[in-house]
């Protein structure tokens, strides 16, 4: 897979986290005013079904990796915390932004006592923004990679697979019936059972840059038919819109790559979502800040759904530019002075 390639996929992973954050809601009727309904369910709400943007950041992560991991690279802790430092000095100065003006915004929330800070700051804990909650188990699968990527090679592929699908289907039961019930989520078990959950999507990428060395990466009888690929494409996306669990999203996900690599991508559908994919880190780490927590009646003030969407990727990829544009610059005082 190609730099370009991964970055078209992330794209598409920020534009279904957006969707799904935006109309994922039980009180979407409360929140705006859909014009399409299957039944009495907005299609927007079914739509939201096949966005699974912490699967696709899982398999590209797990692919990526693998190919460093691959290439014998190093992939130890001081190699892993030095990435992760970029990510993370990122992460503060968005923090800063966000929790600045919430302070002013929603007093009462932000930034909260001591112990918040702390735990915000290190990701441990997601109060200021609960979709942050990914960053400190990707930390966690990142640290620990070269175990995990270890332990595959040792392992046939049918085996490793079985492995952290029972470990995934595990742990999904574990979080879905006490976890969450029990809303305890900063817990050390938590973050550690939310940690083996993860590993499955993350393996998976790892196991589709194997199946790359050995097959490459093209189908050949779906090779030069763009017609018959956006099809399959479609109907999976389809069939996914009639999955209501959550738990078979990585047959959902692992086809879709599959597929949007036999694709031949327009110059400019590429361009825009290449775009996207580099600005995708400071977009989730911003986008519900506008949405939920800082200025949702704005957004939701526009009441039909496409504006709404429109409206939220407008200001999230405009506020994104800056905040990379300093990141980057605060990155390379860091690390190249």
């Amino acid at each position: 897979m190609s730099k370009e390639t991964s970055l078209m996929l992330k794209g598409v992973a920020i534009f279904m986290m957006l969707f799904l954050h935006l109309f994922n809601s039980p009180n979407l009727l409360d929140s705006c005013h859909p014009l399409f309904f299957i039944g009495d369910v907005p299609i927007v709400s079914i739509l939201t079904r096949v966005c699974k943007p912490v699967e696709f950041f899982l398999m590209l992560s797990g692919y990526g990796l693998y190919y460093i991991y691959s290439h014998n690279r190093d992939m130890g802790w001081k190699a892993q915390g030095k990435r992760l430092l970029r990510l993370y000095i990122t992460y503060w100065i968005i923090l800063f932004i966000f929790v600045g003006v919430g302070t002013y915004i929603r007093p009462t929330k932000y930034p909260g006592n001591w112990l918040e800070i702390l735990g915000n700051i290190t990701s441990w804990n997601s109060s200021y923004n609960a979709e942050h909650w990914f960053l400190f188990p990707y930390a966690c699968l990142s640290l620990t990679a070269v175990y995990i990527f270890r332990l595959i090679d040792r392992l046939e592929k049918w085996k490793y697979l079985t492995l952290f699908a029972l470990l995934h289907f595990v742990a999904g039961y574990i979080i879905s019936r006490y976890i969450a019930v029990e809303k305890s989520y900063d817990s050390v078990f938590a973050h550690f059972i939310t940690y083996i959950e993860l590993t499955f999507d993350f393996v998976l990428g790892a196991f589709l840059y194997q199946i790359h060395q050995i097959k490459g990466e093209k189908i050949k009888i779906l090779e030069g038919n763009n017609v018959l690929v956006l099809f399959l494409l479609l109907v999976l996306i389809a069939l996914q819109c009639f999955v209501k669990t959550s738990a078979f999203s990585f047959i959902y996900v692992f086809c879709f790559f599959i597929l949007f690599l036999q694709l031949r991508i327009g110059k400019v559908v590429s361009l825009c979502l290449q775009f996207l994919g580099k600005y995708s880190m400071v977009m989730w780490l911003t986008h519900t800040f506008y949405c939920y927590y800082l200025f949702h009646n704005f957004i939701y003030g526009f009441d039909n759904p496409i504006l709404i969407f429109l409206v939220l990727m407008v200001i999230t990829i405009f506020i994104s530019i800056p905040i990379k544009y300093v990141a980057d610059s605060l990155i390379k005082q860091v690390f190249y002075t």
